[in-house]
């Protein structure tokens, strides 16, 4: 077998992608998001490679270890409306250089001040959001080789009947979908271990 046959050949980790009739996916977001400034990431999660020794499609698919964040950074929690929020992902590009364009949209009940002030912020800056799924599992949105672009918006209504508040699309360029986060992330509230769910107790609590 020739050298580049052999190296092509480590890329080749399929495996069976399973269901179960009886099973219940829950489509759509958890009611909470939480985003932080690109810059204040100073060390993301490792992204296992298809050619990494031990690579297989659950591991390629979820980043790896905790992020480090500049001095007394957290990330921030934004309340959001399950039912009106979702993410998407689609394929993009030619080939050898295809990736896929991640979509998250956020709807936000908020239209008051801290909304506006932080709209103003997100529409010029780069973002990182995390997201949780309500089949379970958080989701990492961002990288450290594309901008994430946030394009906010504002509808008071008109009718006793509209919905009013801030929506937010973000859109971000990845080579795939949304990857899993199963690390640690540091909010103003506790750290959340991202593999459980639970909010860790601080030393001493």
């Amino acid at each position: 077998m020739d050298e580049t046959k052999k190296k092509c050949e480590e890329f080749d980790i399929y495996e069976d992608l399973d269901f179960c009739d009886g099973q219940t996916v829950l489509p759509g977001l958890v009611e909470e998001a939480y985003f932080i400034a690109r810059r204040k990431v100073l060390k993301y999660p490792k992204r296992v490679s298809p050619s990494d020794e031990g690579a297989t499609l659950d591991k390629i698919g979820t980043l790896d270890g905790s992020p480090t964040l500049a001095a007394d950074s957290v990330f921030q929690k934004m309340d959001i409306l399950g039912n009106a929020s979702n993410l998407t992902s689609a394929s993009q590009g030619e080939p050898p250089s295809k990736t896929h364009l991640i979509t998250l949209t956020l709807k936000s009940a908020l239209s008051d001040a801290k909304s506006v002030g932080f709209c103003q912020l997100a529409n010029a800056d780069n973002l990182i959001y995390v997201v949780k799924m309500r089949a379970g599992g958080y989701r990492w949105i961002g990288n450290e080789n594309f901008r994430t672009n946030t394009n906010p918006a504002q509808d008071s209504g008109m009718n006793v009947t509209d919905a009013s508040g801030t929506t937010l699309e973000v859109t971000v360029t990845d080579i795939s979908p949304a990857p899993y986060f199963v690390g640690k992330l540091k909010t103003a509230a506790g750290t959340i271990d991202c593999s459980t769910g639970e909010i860790e107790a601080e030393p001493g609590a």
